[in-house]
């Protein structure tokens, strides 16, 4: 969904869309996240604000692109933390283990490989053997 930036309010609904988020993992980011705490209209629903969008797309990118638990997520924005781009550690971790996670399938597919022919070669070492046995 298009983020229109010249309306007031949005619904959880919209949010979600914009964000890429399920509605219930943004109510629970508003129990996590004091900063994110939307306005509510006359019925209770929630209306949230540009500000409030870009909380979440900030949270968001913490939480799934910089690898941030929540907690620390939090304290970065609450601004107890620097989240300094020169924080390559975490961002590096997160490289090596998809490296290493990809190396573990290749792997894998070899592995099975060698154990297929190794099978096959044993079989074949036994047919060798009744033939002079």
């Amino acid at each position: 969904m298009a983020f229109d930036s010249r309306k007031n309010y949005y619904s959880i609904g919209e949010v979600s869309k914009i964000a890429g988020i399920p509605s219930y993992l943004l109510r629970y980011w508003e129990s996590f996240f004091t900063e994110l705490a939307p306005a509510r209209d006359t019925r209770g629903n929630r209306r949230y604000t540009n500000r409030d969008i870009a909380m979440v797309l900030n949270i968001k990118e913490l939480v799934y692109e910089k690898g941030y638990r929540l907690g620390k997520a939090s304290e970065i924005v609450k601004g107890v933390l620097k989240d300094s781009e020169g924080d390559h550690k975490t961002t590096e971790i997160l490289k090596l283990q998809k490296q290493i996670g990809q190396e573990k399938k290749r792997n894998t597919v070899v592995d099975e490989r060698r154990l297929s022919l190794m099978k096959e070669i044993k079989e074949e070492i036994e047919d060798i053997l009744q033939l002079l046995g």
